[in-house]
């Protein structure tokens, strides 16, 4: 049985990468991931505030596309985390995807001050 013992870093980093295309919600804050000491990948999506159905389905779709990618017998978790601006993330070892939330930009700037 194949695990995730065989994957390296590079591989987990462009699996996600292309999974993460046009799957990107506005309120996604992070992604990350790591292979935890079972052999099985961890995937942590962070969220500004408590995710939505439509939200997780987001997060599904990418772990579904990663796992299409590097083998259908790989065994995996995910976490969906609301973690809310301006919070810092918690990244896994492997972070793949963080929101631009520095301050020079208009968009952090206005935030929350809708």
């Amino acid at each position: 049985m194949q695990t995730t013992a065989f994957l390296n870093e590079s591989e987990i980093r462009l699996a996600a990468q292309r999974a993460l295309l046009g799957e990107v919600p506005p309120r996604l804050r992070s992604v990350s991931f790591d292979v935890v000491d079972d052999g099985r990948l961890h995937g942590r999506f962070e969220f500004d505030g408590d995710p939505t159905d439509e939200e997780r389905e987001c997060a599904s779709v990418v772990m579904t596309n990663i796992l299409a990618m590097l083998g259908p017998t790989i065994s995996y978790t995910e976490d969906y985390v609301s973690n809310i601006f301006p919070q810092h993330c918690n990244f896994l070892p492997f972070a793949v995807y963080a929101r631009n939330e520095d301050a020079w930009n208009s968009w952090t700037a206005s935030y929350g001050n809708e």
